[in-house]
């Protein structure tokens, strides 16, 4: 699975921004092998966000397996470089944002339905906006760069203790490492629901220490 999300982060960060499609322009960090390139865009932005259609009720592991083949069928298509098509964005981003944005409406309703807690809710909303950022174009003058470094550093450290930058020769690989035991964990928190549960009955009385002892004076004196 680390490889198939390596190779699936690695599309992500180029997906559909050839040459033949975008203006060529410089990468977010020429140096390092994660490069983000930048999208060409308008009033500042990189793309707006297409509007989710209807919630669907899913639980956490539909959730889940959404976001794990969210790039199965991604549509791919070749422009030629033109000065009317200069500024589109790729479809295939497009395509993915929407998707991205429709299980953030799915996940929510689940949290309203009871099929998932809040827990879970929270993790899955970070993963999607991990996502998102992974496939937001960098603005050419790099205004963004800090943002998404601290982002995706965040992401890393929290998941995997592993600090993440621009300038890390392995920095694609720690960050599907990240994703991977992000995918895992929520997995089996899905999986230990019950015996979670009984744990915490278990435990919950233990982990902290008894109330202190009252003294005679202070116990109610009868009426």
């Amino acid at each position: 699975m680390k490889h198939k999300l390596l190779v699936l982060l690695i599309l992500l960060l180029g997906l559909n921004l050839s040459a033949e499609e975008l203006a060529p322009v410089e990468p977010a960090v020429a140096s390092t092998g994660v490069v983000v390139p930048a999208a060409p865009v308008a009033d500042g932005l990189a793309f707006a966000a297409p509007e989710a259609e209807a919630a669907s009720l899913k639980d956490g592991y539909a959730l889940l397996n959404e976001l794990l083949t969210l790039f199965e069928n991604i549509p791919i298509v070749k422009v030629k470089k033109t000065p009317e098509n200069e500024a589109k964005i790729s479809p295939g981003l497009v395509e993915l944002d929407k998707r991205l944005s429709q299980l953030g409406v799915d996940s929510k309703a689940a949290l309203e339905a009871g099929l998932i807690d809040k827990i879970f809710f929270y993790r899955y909303r970070r993963l999607l906006m991990h996502y998102k950022l992974i496939i937001m174009p960098v603005v050419r003058s790099e205004l963004f760069k800090e943002l998404f470094q601290r982002a995706f550093d965040d992401f890393t450290w929290n998941v995997t203790y592993e600090h993440w930058s621009w300038e890390d020769k392995d920095g694609i690989a720690k960050m599907a490492a990240a994703t991977e035991e992000e995918f895992v964990q929520m997995m089996i928190y899905l999986d230990t629901r019950q015996k979670r549960e009984e744990l915490k009955k278990k435990i919950g009385k233990r982990m902290l220490p008894p109330p202190p002892a009252r003294k005679k004076s202070e116990e109610k004196k009868p009426e």
